[in-house]
């Protein structure tokens, strides 16, 4: 994540593409290589996409920073990551561990995608990389609230009905 950044702010959009890219690809033989080998763990299920969450903020802060990316997706990503992560954190607290959905990392591979894309500002009209990410973001944020509707406010209330009902016991 840091060289990826460092080679943006120098403008060496390619070799920071290809960091990225091999950061994408590492991360996805990493869950490959814990399901496959059943070294799943609650650790892991938090810090895997906290890791894809710093690696996509902290590149879109080096975008804006630059001036390709509006201040407005920087901010919309950051409230988003955020909520996600807040969420996260209190259903931790109260032993729930919710791993990402399938919507959550089709979502997920959109934001790369456009991240991606990003990477070719020199090569494109700078409406395309605003448009992509907030392509983006609108599916992120659709996953956001899937996500917390089926997973998280779902699993919490049922934590809560297990509880009231071991309270009357």
């Amino acid at each position: 994540m840091p060289v990826t950044v460092i080679l943006i702010f120098y403008g060496l959009t390619m070799a920071a593409f290809a960091t990225y890219i091999v950061a994408c690809a590492t991360d996805l033989l990493d869950g490959f290589i814990a399901r496959k080998f059943n070294m799943i763990t609650e650790e892991g299920i938090l810090l895997d996409p906290l890791a894809d969450k710093l690696m996509a903020v902290f590149v879109i802060v080096a975008f804006n920073a630059i001036g390709v990316v509006h201040s407005v997706i920087l901010i919309v990503l950051l409230v988003k990551e955020a909520l996600m992560i807040g969420g996260g954190v209190f259903l931790y607290y109260r032993k729930i561990v919710t791993p990402s959905n399938t919507f959550g990392k089709f979502a997920a591979f959109i934001l790369n995608t456009a991240i991606a894309f990003t990477f070719f500002y020199k090569l494109v009209d700078e409406l395309w990389p605003t448009l992509f990410l907030s392509i983006a973001l609108f599916v992120m944020i659709v996953a956001l609230f899937q996500y917390a509707y089926f997973n998280m406010f779902q699993k919490f209330r049922n934590q809560r009905k297990e509880e009231k009902l071991a309270d009357k016991n």
